[in-house]
């Protein structure tokens, strides 16, 4: 099977990646409507309002209403990253790899991993910190110890994604000074 152009293996990722567009989207809207849902239940509590039939509904999303927005923050990294990538495998179905395009492509999913790896140290330091100012018991009666882990293997692909960056851009640039020469 060939990995460039039509019918190639570039051409089944992309498809692979459209659908995982697709249902990141509508990961976000169901997250954008759960913030909605506790808001409104926020209003609700203020006008003394408790409607009778969708409680305890009501009532999981307003005690677990404060997750979503991190949510939404990690699925807006993870759509940024499907989509530069979307966009990289159009051009390798293309067949032309080396356009000037893709390297920025390629530093943007770079920072975006970036992003994303210091989004999930602050939430799970945020986390740990709300559950100690309102006392909840944490799932299985462990103690929250403040620990540090990073994730070698994604910060070795931003060091990686970032360096093929730069070889994207200097294959595109001597790509062009070629197409310039006789």
């Amino acid at each position: 099977m060939k990995t460039l152009g039509q019918g190639s293996l570039a051409s089944i990722i992309k498809v692979v990646l459209d659908i995982v567009w697709y249902i990141a989207w509508a990961l976000l809207a169901i997250a954008a409507l759960v913030i909605l849902a506790a808001g409104a239940t926020l209003v609700m509590d203020f006008l003394g309002y408790s409607p009778g039939p969708v409680s305890e509904l009501l009532q999981m999303i307003r005690n677990n209403g404060w997750i979503f927005p991190i949510l939404v923050a990690e699925i807006i990294a993870v759509m940024i990253v499907i989509d530069r990538l979307r966009r990289i495998f159009s051009t390798l179905i293309a067949g032309d790899p080396f356009v000037p395009e893709n390297a920025g492509h390629l530093r943007v999913i770079a920072l975006a991993i970036a992003g994303f790896q210091i989004l999930r140290h602050l939430t799970q330091g945020a986390v740990a910190m709300l559950l100690t100012i309102l006392g909840q018991p944490v799932i299985g009666g462990q103690e929250l110890t403040a620990s540090w882990n990073v994730d070698l293997g994604a910060w070795f692909a931003v060091a990686a994604l970032l360096v093929l960056a730069e070889v994207f851009r200097e294959g595109a640039k001597m790509r062009q000074e070629q197409k310039l020469t006789i």
